[in-house]
């Protein structure tokens, strides 16, 4: 498997890199779901909602019942720095 970025052509941001994430947080407009991020590497960011997590740890790897439950969705990582933040419930530390 490559370790470049993908690019993608996003509708808001032009082409930019790839990033993917849970379709719970693509489809919620309303109150955070926290956002658990899955890679430090930013040439492949993952993100989930907290209840993908849960499925996750029950599950202990990304099974069918985990890849069916998180609905994945591909989107741009300016989308995706946006959707972290307004999901994130965590307090960012201090500087």
């Amino acid at each position: 498997m490559s370790s470049e970025a993908l690019l993608i052509d996003c509708t808001s941001h032009g082409q930019n890199y790839a990033a993917v994430i849970c379709g719970h947080l693509v489809q919620n407009h309303g109150h955070p779901l926290g956002f658990i991020e899955n890679v430090s590497d930013r040439t492949n960011p993952q993100g989930w909602c907290l209840a993908c997590e849960y499925v996750f740890t029950q599950e202990q790897e990304m099974t069918d019942v985990f890849r069916n439950f998180n609905q994945m969705a591909v989107v741009c990582i300016e989308c995706y720095d946006s959707i972290k933040n307004k999901h994130n419930i965590y307090p960012h530390p201090s500087v």
